[in-house]
Formats: structure tokens, C-alpha cells, sequence
């Protein structure tokens, strides 16, 4: 990882870590906004359904993943590993574009 930031730091023109970041940027919120709001929705129903939704559930989601039913916790974590792996895209493709402007575009 290392390795590769320093490449794109030294190697790649500015302009072209602007173009890059920005697109890895959009593909990770593209990706990662749809599939966080399926997680809260398949989250709410499944707490909902089993009687475990406490008011302001929305606040801190994760912790409510061990009032999670067994039969919903596989379906429900699933959606919020694939929103979090699209922040994480997110995050990398504003790092390229940090690493743009820092070199000076």
C-alpha cells in the first residue's frame, strides 16, 4: 500500500491522479451510498421484526449487530461490509486527489 502511494506520489502527473481519484472516488460512492442505505433498511426490519429496535437505532448502528437475529445477522452484515469496503474506495480516491493537490496541480 505503501508502495503504491508512493508511486502515485512521484511517478503519475497531478492532473492524472486529479482524473484517477476522482473516478475511484465516484465508483466507491457509488457503491457504497446504495448498499449503506440497503444495510440501515434491511437492519431496521430485521430489529423491527424481532422486537429489538430501540428509538434512535440510526445513531449507532454497528452496535446493535449482536441484537441481530441469526437467521438476519449474515443477510444484514453483508450489505454493511459492502458499504464499508465503498468507503473505503471512496476515501482512497480522495487521497489521490489530496496527493494531487499537494503536489500542485
Amino acid at each position: 500500500c505503501l508502495a503504491a502511494l508512493a508511486i502515485a506520489m512521484i511517478w503519475i502527473a497531478p492532473a492524472t491522479l486529479v482524473v484517477l481519484g476522482f473516478w475511484i472516488a465516484a465508483a466507491g460512492l457509488a457503491v457504497g451510498v446504495p448498499t449503506g442505505a440497503v444495510y440501515h433498511v434491511a437492519l431496521r426490519n430485521a430489529l423491527l421484526r424481532a422486537e429489538r429496535l430501540p428509538s434512535r437505532w440510526w445513531l449507532k448502528p454497528t452496535s446493535l449487530h449482536d441484537a441481530l437475529p441469526d437467521g438476519a445477522r449474515t443477510r444484514v452484515l453483508g450489505w454493511c461490509y459492502a458499504g464499508a469496503a465503498g468507503f473505503v474506495v471512496t476515501i482512497a480516491g480522495c487521497a489521490l486527489v489530496a496527493i494531487a493537490a499537494f503536489r500542485g496541480i
